[in-house]
């Protein structure tokens, strides 16, 4: 019984907390949707949002013991950052000096990150939708 209550508690929490990614979304493109959307079928649906939510839960909980507390949410956040961060870092073969070739590859990948439909053209709506989480971080929205 204690399980079965744990489970339900798991699951009402991962669907509370994609229910406030998205409406946490403040107009920023569709990026939160189209992750929870799991079919890409333009819906999501009660158990796309648990599936998503479970491997967050999964990667999150640091002690295993089937929840998430605060501090592990901040902690997992905290990686991904650093992740993406370092993903970003153009200075690959860390001396320390970003060389010409680190810099040009940098800026290739910038570009191909903004190039969303591939056709070597960023239009204004690939503009606009590279923008929208610029600034993500200074007005307290992304993740």
């Amino acid at each position: 019984m204690k399980k079965t209550i744990l489970g339900s508690t798991v699951g009402l929490v991962a669907v509370f907390v994609a229910a406030n990614a998205l409406a946490d979304n403040h107009g920023k493109g569709e990026g939160r949707f189209d992750r929870l959307d799991l079919n890409k079928d333009g819906q999501i649906t009660a158990e796309e949002m648990a599936a998503k939510n479970s491997d967050l839960i999964e990667k999150a909980d640091t002690n295993g013991d089937g929840a998430v507390s605060k501090d592990e949410m901040k902690a997992h956040h905290e990686q991904r950052r650093a992740e993406r961060r370092e993903k970003r870092n153009p200075d690959k073969n860390k001396d320390g000096v970003i060389d010409k070739a680190e810099f040009m590859q940098s800026a290739e990948d910038r570009f191909a990150r903004m190039d969303k439909n591939g056709d070597g053209v960023i239009g204004e709506d690939e503009r606009k939708q590279s923008r929208k989480g610029h600034h993500r971080g200074r007005h307290g929205g992304g993740e």
